[in-house]
């Protein structure tokens, strides 16, 4: 169900349906890739995707609310699962030029301190997402801790939703 009236909500609408996902997570820049598989069911509630993941190898389960923040004009999201302590509302930019659509996180440490890190979502086909998680380094630069590669399981029409 297209939302003629705006594009941002539209935007969402197109990760409507059931993906596919090859998981890839590394802990620690020196350590080896993890590799699993999952499935993400993504759906329209309102102007909102809501998005449940489950990973078929490990049983490990994610669940992300994603929307339209129109008075910060700017995309909101969250997500919570078992590793996760508190709720995290990060904020996301769409890149049209690249195709993606990008999120910072805050949180707070057990520790006090603050930790910051990046999600980015590309698109390079209709029916492929790429989810890439960057953690920073001491040194300043990132670290790719996550990449997921989903491909939509048959159509997104309405049966989908």
């Amino acid at each position: 169900m297209a939302n003629a009236t705006n594009p941002e909500i539209e935007l969402l609408e197109d990760d409507v349906g059931v993906w596919h996902g090859e998981v890839e997570v590394r802990p620690a820049p020196d350590a080896p890739v993890q590799k699993s598989e999952g499935t993400m069911k993504s759906r329209m509630c309102g102007p909102w995707l809501l998005s449940d993941f489950k990973n078929e190898t490990s049983g490990f389960e994610g669940h992300g609310i994603y929307g339209w923040d129109s008075i910060e004009h700017r995309y909101v999201g969250t997500w919570v699962d078992p590793m996760r302590r508190g709720l995290v509302v990060m904020r996301g930019e769409w890149d049209a030029a690249n195709q993606t659509l990008a999120f910072v996180g805050e949180m707070t440490r057990p520790d006090g301190s603050r930790m910051r890190w990046r999600e980015v979502t590309e698109r390079p086909e209709d029916d492929v997402r790429v989810f890439r998680s960057f953690v920073p380094l001491p040194d300043g630069g990132e670290f790719e801790v996550m990449k997921v590669r989903y491909e939509r399981k048959g159509s997104r029409g309405p049966a989908s939703r």
